[in-house]
């Protein structure tokens, strides 16, 4: 497993893929941070807290990383090399859905360094100062992890049920900017089935609950429900991508 995380690691690095990523969502967050110092196209007391809107950027890229981790190995049979070296698939798969939860959480501390560092310099004023910015900018990013981490379980179970890493990143990627028109959607469905309410489109409300728990009345859930069902989904996801790798042919 540590192989397989080292070999991952070195992929990006020479493909310049973490350094590419890191420059763009910094450079993603200090633009929005400069618009809404020097406009009034955003409040900054609102953009602080969700990391200058910069969580989409995160999802999208692990979004696209998750769909092309195992695919990419299929297609140009780099599989076999990693099989040679290493005959259990356990240990593969685990490395590589370690080397996706380390990028994910190096991701998300880019965005908060790079976000606190712009809100130091240009609204020194409110940047941290108050107690409830700072709290609400961590229950967002903790919101967001999860979320972030919804899609990317559903988009790499995806590109193994499918042979066209495209066309999985495809479907995960639609399937992240399509989830806010189907989770209000949803609501239709809940007023008249709510035992609807552990579908996954409703996983999706966790970070606007948190921001507004009067939501509950709508999800049918309470944020804690929110947060298990979630994480079950993550680790249903997973587990059948783990079952579909275990089982695909070489």
């Amino acid at each position: 497993m540590k192989n397989t995380i080292q070999q991952e690691i070195y992929k990006m690095t020479k493909q310049q893929l973490i350094l590419k990523q890191s420059s763009v969502l910094a450079s993603f967050i200090i633009l929005n941070a400069l618009v809404t110092k020097f406009t009034n196209m955003m409040s900054a007391e609102k953009v602080l807290p969700v990391l200058f809107n910069s969580g989409w950027l995160i999802v999208f890229y692990m979004v696209y990383l998750a769909s092309q981790i195992f695919s990419m190995e299929f297609r140009y049979g780099t599989i076999k090399n990693l099989l040679q070296k290493n005959p259990q698939r356990k240990d593969i798969f685990l490395g590589k859905i370690f080397t996706l939860i380390g990028y994910s959480i190096y991701l998300n501390l880019i965005a908060l360094v790079t976000t606190i560092a712009a809100s130091l310099i240009l609204f020194p004023k409110i940047a941290f100062n108050d107690a409830v910015i700072f709290e609400t900018l961590l229950t967002n990013i903790l919101a967001s992890f999860i979320g972030m981490w919804l899609f990317a379980s559903l988009s790499l179970m995806i590109s193994l049920i499918v042979k066209n890493e495209s066309l999985a990143s495809m479907l995960g990627i639609g399937s992240y900017f399509m989830s806010s028109m189907l989770a209000g959607l949803q609501f239709i469905a809940l007023d008249k089935a709510p035992w609807l309410r552990w579908n996954p489109f409703n996983m999706l409300n966790l970070a606007n609950q948190l921001a507004n728990s009067s939501l509950s009345k709508m999800t049918l859930l309470s944020t804690h429900q929110l947060v298990i069902g979630n994480i079950l989904y993550i680790l249903l996801f997973i587990f059948i991508a783990k079952l579909i790798f275990n089982r695909k042919k070489i």
